[in-house]
């Protein structure tokens, strides 16, 4: 009754009635209840055989002559370590595959329409500016009246800045208190002090070592679990702290810090201060380069860093490319990739990015609109994910001991339920729930709510929408209903269930009947469609090939041993039908790493519905007479 206020049933019977049915034809019931109520999505992300592939994201398994088949895609996913697989829906590129000189034209399209640091509106007046402790340059910059150490007598010129010296100079600004004063000392002297410094204010420095000490007072102005550098300064009063820089090595790890709060400790963004510095120093040198070229005239207009810009000039130009993930989708027109490479995928990705972006670029508020970051905080999903488990076993354990359902079947089931409900594995280290965002730091397309750019610190999945039940979950309910099916008698007598009653052998019949109807309307619908189309040997339909010769040649077998052993009076050998389709379905789990491929949805629907009868031939056969003697 509960469930029937939350969501309407196809079809319902009287209690009385369903519960006198033989357990055979209940569970064959069930499962046409439950594969033919949902969509072939939806039981893609329940199909036990796929979760093999799950535990650690995405699977190094691909088929190289998926990489000549020409498909449309709305998705584009740049992920380090795995092998390129392109689909329907989704590209797998192997970040690593994108070179430098790529990535170095795409940070180079990147700046010369997004700038890191934004400048005020209007001139800066001099109340806003401690003049006795500040000077601005030219291009918005301060620098110290009385600086602590003397220019060099030659400027040294660093290098051109890259994505790697971005991402840091966004950590740097990122999170900062910057109402809190903090003084450096070194050599028993004050070096610098960031009394008076106007919020994101960006000081001039023309050398690392006057770099350091900006970044320095920096990581003491954030949280501890940030930056161990807060924790080696004194403090003398509510906002005030001194820190002494000689008694802190500059190459040690100097900060943790994770731009969408949800990445693993080895994915946050970690520098020593000497790599800060670098980049502090790279990046301002850049910032005034670019101002000379925008504005030859000096203006007292105050430059201040856009930590949001910051970051996405890092991320696509390409910062992220070799340990964390880049998706990119919902572009407009069609985006094909035969005979393109992954640097004219990624290039012509990033340009259309940039082209929609345009209208926004530079502008608080535009920008800071189309931006942000979240997702799910793994740790809170913990609790879930143990009774996730533990529900899974109870029902996987007791569908086999009051049923007689093989493990398949079990398994199926028992997923169907928790599908959206609960996390499991897979949702709690690189997934989301149904009602969550997956962790990243992500891009509207302008104008609407749409997501166009998902990045992330870590490489991660980027799958979305229902429950992904997982390596463990499947594991765990597969151990838990063999137990059931080997302690069957045992547990009934304990719990004094009622005495089994078993199937007839006609419920048999009728799943094995089905098993072959449903692959011999595969078999019409797959051969009428090449009669037209004529494509069956092209690498366009290697997919639907490996799915098809895996569903048909398993579901004639589990069909004709299923006779078989009926015939012979060998039901109790139905555990070998359980079996032969659990392992069928591994190729179909190892298509485009795991994910749902380029098949007709009324052919892919066929599909896992016909999977889920093999699994019921051998539940139903393993619930009559003969398999009991």
């Amino acid at each position: 009754m509960f469930l029937y206020l939350i969501e309407k049933v196809v079809a319902q019977a009287p209690v009385n009635d369903v519960i006198s049915w033989p357990s055979g034809l209940l569970l064959l019931a069930s499962v046409l209840y439950a594969a033919l109520g949902n969509g072939p999505e939806k039981l893609w992300e329940i199909e036990p055989t796929a979760g093999l592939f799950l535990f650690a994201g995405l699977p190094l398994i691909s088929i190289p002559r998926m990489q000549k088949v020409n498909w449309v895609s709305t998705t584009c996913h740049f992920v380090s370590r795995i092998r390129s697989a392109y689909g329907k829906s989704n590209f797998w590129i192997r970040a690593e595959s994108v070179t430098e000189g790529a990535r170095t034209e795409a940070l180079q399209r990147v700046t010369r329409l997004l700038s890191c640091v934004i400048w005020e509106d209007r001139p800066v007046q001099e109340s806003e500016v401690d003049s006795t402790l500040w000077n601005m340059t030219p291009a918005g910059l301060l620098q110290p009246v009385k600086p602590a150490t003397a220019s060099p007598s030659s400027a040294v010129k660093p290098g051109p800045a890259t994505a790697k010296d971005f991402l840091l100079f966004a950590a740097i600004d990122y999170h900062v208190f910057r109402e809190w004063e903090v003084e450096i000392r070194s050599g028993d002297k004050s070096v610098f002090s960031t009394k008076g410094i106007q919020p994101s204010a960006v000081v001039d420095v023309d050398s690392e070592e006057a770099a350091l000490y900006i970044v320095a007072a920096n990581m003491v102005r954030r949280p501890h679990s940030q930056s161990p550098i807060r924790a080696k300064a004194t403090q003398l009063g509510e906002e005030t702290f001194v820190l002494d820089l000689d008694s802190v090595d500059i190459n040690a790890p100097a900060c943790w810090i994770d731009f969408h709060s949800y990445a693993p400790d080895n994915a946050k963004v970690s520098a020593s201060l000497s790599q800060l510095a670098h980049s502090y120093f790279v990046i301002v040198h850049h910032i005034n380069q670019q101002y000379a070229e925008l504005q030859r005239e000096p203006a007292r207009k105050l430059a201040r860093i856009h930590v949001g810009q910051t970051l996405w000039i890092a991320i696509l130009g390409g910062a992220l490319l070799d340990t964390g993930r880049l998706t990119i989708q919902h572009l407009p027109g069609r985006w094909g990739m035969k005979n393109i490479t992954p640097d004219q995928a990624y290039l012509s990705r990033i340009g259309t990015v940039l082209e929609l972006i345009e209208p926004i670029a530079n502008s608080p508020n535009d920008f800071g609109d189309t931006v942000f970051s979240g997702g799910l905080s793994r740790r809170t999903a913990i609790p879930f994910l143990l009774v996730g488990l533990f529900g899974q076993a109870i029902i996987c354990y007791f569908l086999s001991v009051g049923t007689s359902a093989g493990v398949w079947t079990s398994v199926a089931l028992a997923n169907s339920l928790y599908a959206g409900r609960l996390t499991d594995w897979h949702s709690l280290w690189y997934g989301k729930s149904a009602h969550t965002d997956q962790p990243g730091m992500k891009m509207y397309l302008p104008g609407t709510k749409q997501l166009m750019c998902i990045a992330t610190l870590d490489r991660s999945t980027p799958r979305q929408g229902f429950l992904r039940q997982g390596f463990l979950l499947n594991t765990v309910g597969l151990i838990a209903a063999i137990l059931g099916a080997v302690y069957q008698e045992s547990t009934r007598r304990a719990l004094e269930f009622g005495e089994f009653r078993p199937s007839p052998p006609w419920v048999s019949y009728t799943a094995i009947a089905l098993c072959i109807g449903i692959s011999a309307l595969i078999l019409v619908t797959v051969i009428i469609q090449q009669i037209y189309e004529k494509t069956w040997s092209d690498d366009s339909e290697l997919p639907t090939r490996w799915m098809v010769y895996s569903t048909i040649i398993p579901s004639f077998a589990v069909a004709g041993l299923a006779v078989f052993f009926q015939l012979q009076g060998l039901a109790q050998f139905w555990p070998i039908l359980d079996a032969l389709t659990w392992i069928s379905g591994l190729p179909l789990g190892m298509i485009e790493n795991g994910r749902i491929f380029a098949a007709d949805d009324n052919l892919m629907h066929l599909v896992l519905l016909n999977r889920w009868i093999m699994g019921a031939v051998a539940s139903s056969l393993g619930s009559g007479r003969d398999s009991l003697s």
